[in-house]
């Protein structure tokens, strides 16, 4: 095993670059459709809501990591009754990797390590069944299939269905479900610093896609306002002032429930949190580089969310990319039908970064319960495996829905015990940690040649504000996440 200094291998703009792939996947595909149906100014709101809970308990995942490493080292002191305060041996614990579910069984217990375990195998399949529909849904509706068997999908194909409802795009679906298996199942075998530069391009080229679908639909939109009276050249109906008025002041609540599932699925990270931490350099700020992740995120969720709404309006596709479609036909110019060709295709290509990461992370909380229950460390060979048979399944799934906005509302309810997992973690974890300080205190005050448990450094960086860490934050969240259960199970019969 390679010493533990070793590990870390990532600066903090790479970092940034994993945690951004892994929250921006395809989940804000679905958001234009659904703040259009809700009403933009109430979906942006609940947009912003779910934005601030998430990255508030990512934020209490990488506090609780460092004072997991604390408690640790403290009762590994209390039973060799050597004490360590030296910086060598701050990095070392700092290395020290904690999946969530070993911190619900160190902070918690050990039936919220099981509850988590079984959670997080359910709600991150679903996350790469959802990703292996939008791959195989873009590229059987843009691929010129044409024969007996194969023919080539339309978005109507997939609204309001499960699946396609012709046959000849079902058939074609299905193979570009065992095309996209075929690319992402080995690349899911793959040690994640093997992804470095697929992760830095494929990241920058979702920042750019996503920026360059928002300013074209401000465009397009501000070109229709200009020529009210007019068709515009991209055949799009006339819409007036008072019409954009009432796309933002209209307030659906049937539909507005549904924002909150839809929304919380795009924003679930937690879980890849400390497999990153262990691999980023600068661990100390570990934190600052979450909130910069959900920051930019949001911002640019808002961007397309709120453009791509304002410019197709009830044309818009429950996957929003599928919107441009139109624009591939022949009778639009070669640059139009290129970028248009572009945006319908890129999403399904940049998750090809996504997906391996998110099973590798399974994989690793898997194996972190593998290594409590028989006491040994996973082999290669049984990383691998794993991986295969987490990468593979949910393509399966995949081929009997293929509805991405269905997927992701049943992922909401998921959402909800992560977070309210990440609050009682936060709880019990802040409990724990000034009970052993007192103790510290205690000792420090009785012998002032005993070294202290707790290493000064790794307090410190254990340490939460009190304005979001504090015991009102955590009430707040789980009224959230009730909040959120109540949405998601609401939404199932919009």
């Amino acid at each position: 095993m390679p010493p533990v200094a070793t590990l870390a291998t990532f600066s903090l703009p790479v970092a940034f670059f994993y945690y951004f792939n892994v929250g921006v996947g395809s989940g804000f595909l679905g958001f234009p459709y659904v703040l259009f149906h809700s009403g933009l100014l109430a979906g942006v709101v609940a947009l912003l809501t779910v934005a601030f809970f998430s990255a508030v308990t990512a934020l209490w995942i990488v506090e609780a990591t460092f004072r997991g490493q604390v408690v640790l080292h403290s009762a590994q002191n209390d039973s060799e009754r050597t004490f360590s305060s030296s910086s060598d041996h701050d990095d070392e614990m700092s290395n020290r990797k904690l999946e969530i579910n070993e911190l619900c069984a160190l902070f918690v217990g050990n039936w919220a390590r099981v509850f988590f375990t079984i959670i997080i195998s359910i709600s991150v399949p679903l996350i790469l069944w959802a990703y292996g529909a939008l791959a195989a849904s873009a590229w059987s509706s843009n691929i010129p299939f044409d024969s007996s068997t194969f023919g080539q999908c339309d978005d109507a194909d997939f609204r309001g269905h499960q699946r396609p409802s012709n046959e000849r795009c079902w058939n074609s679906y299905a193979l570009c479900v065992l095309f996209f298996g075929c690319i992402v199942v080995p690349l899911s075998c793959m040690e994640i610093k093997e992804h470095k530069v697929m992760q830095l391009v494929l990241g920058a080229v979702r920042f750019v896609m996503i920026v360059s679908m928002s300013i074209y639909s401000l465009v397009g939109e501000i070109e229709h306002l200009e020529c009210v009276e007019t068709r515009s050249s991209r055949a799009q109906p006339n819409r007036t002032v008072d019409e954009c008025r009432e796309v933002w002041t209209s307030f659906h609540i049937e539909r507005w429930i549904v924002v909150f599932p839809v929304t919380s699925y795009a924003y679930i990270l937690h879980f890849a949190i400390p497999t990153l931490m262990q691999q980023t350099r600068d661990k100390k700020r570990s934190g600052v580089l979450v909130i910069a992740v959900f920051v930019v995120t949001t911002c640019l969720y808002v961007l397309v969310g709120v453009s791509v709404a304002v410019r197709y309006k009830d044309q818009v596709v429950e996957t929003c990319s599928l919107s441009w479609i139109p624009m591939t036909k022949s009778s639009h110019s070669f640059i139009e039908r290129s970028y248009a060709y572009l945006v319908v295709l890129y999403p399904s290509l940049d998750i090809l970064s996504a997906y391996p990461l998110i099973v590798t992370f399974l994989t690793n909380i898997l194996l972190a319960d593998y290594k409590q229950l028989t006491k040994t460390q996973p082999t290669k060979s049984m990383r691998i495996v794993g991986r295969f048979i987490i990468a593979t399944v949910p393509l399966i799934g995949a081929l009997f829905l293929s509805n991405l906005v269905q997927v992701t509302t049943y992922t909401g309810i998921l959402s909800v015990s992560i977070y309210l997992l990440s609050a009682l973690i936060q709880y019990k974890s802040k409990r724990l940690l000034s009970a052993m300080k007192t103790k510290n205190d205690l000792v420090t005050n009785c012998s002032d040649d005993e070294e202290p448990l707790i290493s000064t450094s790794l307090s410190v960086k254990s340490q939460s504000s009190n304005v979001f860490g504090g015991n009102v934050m955590v009430g707040l969240s789980v009224v959230f996440a009730l909040w959120l259960a109540a949405a998601t199970i609401g939404s199932w019969f919009v």
